[in-house]
């Protein structure tokens, strides 16, 4: 298992404002326009490897859709946002990208999926059918689904040992080697999963969080934020079971979404 995962890359792909005022109950933070993150990993065996694909002009293919999209969430971003432009500029073709993880199926995470010429996608069999099936009634713009001819991969058990059985009922294991886990994370979406590296000590946590001020501070969901997740309760629980986790086990760095993030963590 050591020595799978060779580098991580954070590219912002999109930004989102969040009046933190208006979203907690018991705060000082005011409004804040903060990054939609992707990662890319260089895994030894598998090759470079995407945590979603953030935004891209295809969400404005839908136009009512896009509409309703930035009426709930305040979303900007420009074409050489997109990760295929970051990528271009760095003269890395598409074609390298072999594998995307995808943590749930909201517009800003699987945005660019189309625009991607050949790989697979690896989640939960939950997120995978939301992928397939629920664009009606889940939110996922039809420009962003991929065509069916793009394999997909629903994570497996994982058999070994983790510190992560000590707070998730189950854990899944997303390539079969153990270089990446998989927890379910549902709440803010029907569902999500978050992705844990153990040779890097790193949490990809989704959007179970706005960001890492959930796990160091009190500040508590307001109302105004509970009525933006699919489910409120379990949104709560996963925040409970964040911090828990994180005030357990200091050495294992969190990330978000929409985290501003120390780049040295991924060095």
């Amino acid at each position: 298992m050591k020595n799978k995962i060779i580098t991580i890359k954070r590219y912002i792909c999109g930004k989102e404002e969040f009046d933190f005022s208006e979203l907690f109950v018991n705060t000082e933070y005011g409004t804040e326009i903060l990054p939609i993150n992707v990662f890319l990993i260089e895994h030894k065996k598998l090759g470079n490897i995407l945590i979603n694909t953030g935004c891209s002009n295809l969400l404005k293919k839908n136009a009512v859709q896009y509409s309703a999209l930035k009426a709930k969430h305040k979303i900007s971003f420009e074409p050489e946002d997109s990760i295929i432009s970051q990528m271009s500029k760095e003269e890395m073709d598409p074609l390298c990208i072999k594998k995307v993880l995808l943590t749930h199926c909201d517009p800003e995470c699987c945005g660019a999926l189309p625009l991607l010429p050949k790989y697979e996608i690896v989640s939960s069999a939950q997120v995978l059918c939301v992928l397939n099936f629920g664009f009606s009634s889940e939110g996922v713009m039809k420009s962003t689904i991929p065509n069916n001819n793009t394999p997909k991969s629903a994570t497996g058990i994982f058999n070994g040992d983790t510190v992560l059985r000590n707070y998730f009922k189950w854990v899944y294991d997303a390539f079969g080697d153990g270089s990446v886990l998989g927890v379910d994370l549902s709440g803010h979406a029907k569902a999500m999963m978050g992705f844990f590296l153990p040779e890097k000590n790193i949490f990809f946590a989704a959007d179970s969080a706005i960001d890492e001020r959930i796990l160091n501070e009190d500040i508590i969901p307001g109302e105004k934020l509970l009525q933006l997740q699919y489910d409120a309760d379990d949104y709560i629980s996963n925040i409970a079971t964040l911090r828990r986790f994180h005030r357990e086990n200091p050495d294992i760095k969190i990330i978000f979404s929409h985290s501003v993030c120390d780049e040295t963590v991924f060095t």
